[in-house]
């Protein structure tokens, strides 16, 4: 799982939430934007219910055919009348980094139409994917894209909400000013680097999963990605630039739990950062561990 589950009362909650929208701006339509990559059954529920009105965001891609769209970004309108199909949309999602909602006077083809060229993006002069439907990645877009493209991105959106990493919802916080959506995008090198060391915790997780998965067990995934990124400050802190030196550290601090919690560490982020190599560092790191006392069994002689 890349976030953890939902709470047990999430389906109340949800509906509550959709119903204060309702009040709060009657006119306005609501969607969810759910990253279909993460569950690809998404797609054939509602092509074959037919129930919701929704819009695949890949469907503009060249070549795209069934396979494209059922890991596309989908965009859905919510409609009080389907909320069975609604919550077994949103089931799906449970669990994965896959769904936010959009509160905007747009319609739908119309906001679709604004979202679709962020699917693909150019990126320091390199042609990328951009999931910003991962909202693992949504809440970071929104911290480094320009006034400018912020405001083309949301439009007049009145509301933007996405499921965070604790499964719980955070609010993002939108532009001053609505603009017209922009018909080709693009990234500067520094956004790229921003957006590259954001996702740089989500990429060592897949790692270890794949390899190590034992070391997760005992963590949310929450709570692991809160792990990965204190040792990734680490390898900053030592001047450690090389993906495998980074990821080595990582390994290192989740085969060694509570290691994090030392005054050790504390006072060595506290130093002037410099300069070192892994082997150096996980050495120091455990020479500087306090003894485990020992009990000392005293044999008293009679006199």
């Amino acid at each position: 799982m890349g976030i953890n589950m939902f709470p047990s009362d999430w389906k109340v909650s949800s509906h509550t939430r959709l119903q204060a929208f309702r009040r709060q701006f009657p006119e306005a339509h609501i969607y969810a934007l759910v990253d279909g990559v993460f569950d690809e059954s998404c797609y054939p529920l509602l092509k074959r219910t037919q129930h919701l009105r929704y819009e695949a965001l890949f469907a503009g891609t060249p070549g795209a055919n069934e396979e494209t769209l059922s890991i596309s970004p989908l965009l859905v309108e919510f409609d009080d009348a389907s909320r069975f199909t609604w919550e077994r949309l949103l089931e799906k999602t449970n669990g994965h980094p896959a769904l936010s909602l959009i509160v905007t006077p747009e319609p739908l083809k119309q906001l679709a139409a604004r979202l679709a060229p962020w699917c693909i993006v150019d990126a320091a002069d390199y042609t990328v994917a951009l999931s910003f439907a991962d909202t693992r990645i949504l809440p970071q877009l929104f911290k480094i894209l320009t006034a400018q493209q912020l405001g083309q991105f949301c439009g007049p959106a009145h509301h933007w909400q996405y499921v965070t990493r604790n499964g719980d919802w955070g609010d993002l916080t939108l532009p001053g000013e609505a603009l017209p959506a922009a018909l080709g995008i693009s990234l500067s090198e520094q956004q790229c680097a921003q957006l590259m060391r954001a996702a740089e915790g989500d990429g060592i997780l897949f790692q270890v999963r794949a390899t190590s998965p034992r070391l997760l067990e005992p963590h949310t995934a929450e709570h692991a990605h809160a792990l990965v990124e204190y040792w990734l400050g680490c390898a900053d802190h030592a001047r450690l630039e090389a993906p495998p030196d980074r990821f080595d550290v990582c390994i290192f601090g989740l085969e060694n739990p509570g290691l994090e919690a030392t005054s050790q560490l504390a006072f060595w982020l506290a130093e002037p950062a410099r300069a070192q190599v892994p082997a150096a560092l996980f050495e120091g790191w455990m020479a500087e561990q306090s003894p485990v006392a020992v009990p000392t069994l005293s044999v008293e002689t009679k006199s």
